[in-house]
């Protein structure tokens, strides 16, 4: 289910706010604990999506936000059974 995006390389001090998160939740494989997770990282994003709204930077993380929110959507209506 979870694919790894980043690089080892990339240091998580380096990643967006909302990022591992985002991630914890993709490679979640417990069922109990995915939908927890998927929460936890909604709020992170939408969190950063209106402070990001705000300023004139950060560009390159507005265009990640809205495929990562439907990436998690899928999860939650694919994996969870979620309507």
């Amino acid at each position: 289910m979870a694919s790894h995006e980043f690089s080892s390389s990339v240091s998580r001090r380096d990643l967006p706010p909302w990022k591992p998160e985002y991630e914890s939740a993709l490679q979640e494989t417990d069922h109990k604990i995915l939908f927890k997770g998927i929460e936890v990282a909604e709020a992170a994003i939408v969190t950063r999506r209106e402070i990001l709204m705000k300023s004139p930077d950060g560009f390159a993380e507005r265009q990640e936000i809205k495929p990562a929110l439907a990436k998690l959507r899928n999860l939650k209506k694919e994996v969870l059974k979620f309507l």
